[in-house]
């Protein structure tokens, strides 16, 4: 009996070993509807990798598979496997608040806590037992700096973080995700909300950190994952169409849809 052969995704060997992420026939559904069909990946360490593909591709569900966000979305099931750190993050018997406080993540738009700045930073600290003062304020110091915002903060750590504008809001959850040293830092279009300028922070930012920790970033902004991704995933209807570095898939992508999604045919 003769069968269709499913189409291959065009993945670039990557040269940068020690991957982070293995994933291997990853699938992912919302009660039957299946989001993300049969995705094998890699992703190196302390690189920046972009997602992009037109709305409803799938790509922000795959990134939540990392922190097991979708665990969130009751009708939402995955099968396959993610390897990280020799474990299968599906795993249900994973601990989840665990695998949490090594892979952090930032949303569209920024989610400050209604409490001070000081308290949003430590927020997780705290959760996680940390207690002593002189270890908290220096987390607080320490994160901020790293997301830029110390020098605007540090004389107003008891006011509301809802004072701060939307781009400082965002930094102040970026802050907030480092504060508990994650090695993997998951972005859900983090910038989209935000103006140019804060914008042009958030990515310096995350060029800096890249140094530290492996980055994935959900992305609409084409111009963005060309200026900042090492590597560069494209998804299309649930499935990963190509895959491999930055310059190379905008330059010569070696799928069709690839080339007109990145002309503008379609997104």
């Amino acid at each position: 009996m003769l069968t269709l052969e499913k189409p291959k995704a065009s993945v670039t060997p990557i040269k940068k070993i020690n991957p982070v992420f293995q994933v291997k026939d990853l699938n992912i559904y919302y009660g039957d509807t299946l989001a993300v069909k049969d995705v094998s990946v890699q992703f190196p360490e302390r690189a920046i990798t972009a997602l992009i593909g037109p709305s409803g591709c799938g790509k922000s569900t795959f990134l939540r598979t990392f922190n097991r966000m979708n665990d969130l979305i009751p009708e939402a099931r995955a099968t396959g496997e993610v390897i990280y750190q020799e474990w299968n993050i599906l795993d249900p018997r994973l601990d989840v608040v665990a695998l949490r406080k090594e892979i952090g993540m930032l949303f569209q738009k920024p989610n400050p806590f209604p409490k001070s700045i000081y308290e949003n930073v430590v927020h997780g600290l705290k959760c996680a037992g940390v207690k002593k003062k002189a270890v908290l304020d220096e987390a607080v110091e320490i994160s901020l700096k790293q997301a830029d915002l110390w020098d605007e903060t540090r004389d107003r750590l008891t006011k509301s973080a809802l004072s701060l504008s939307g781009g400082q809001q965002q930094r102040l959850c970026l802050a907030r995700a480092l504060a508990l040293k994650p090695k993997v830092l998951l972005l859900d279009e983090p910038t989209s909300a935000l103006d140019p300028i804060s914008t042009a922070k958030i990515e310096e930012l995350l060029l800096e950190l890249m140094k530290e920790m492996t980055i994935i970033i959900v992305t609409h902004n084409m111009q963005q994952a060309a200026r900042i991704a090492d590597y560069t995933a494209f998804f299309f209807q649930g499935r990963l169409e190509e895959y491999g570095a930055t310059a190379a898939l905008f330059e010569a992508p070696k799928v069709e849809r690839t080339k007109q999604y990145l002309s503008g045919q379609f997104g």
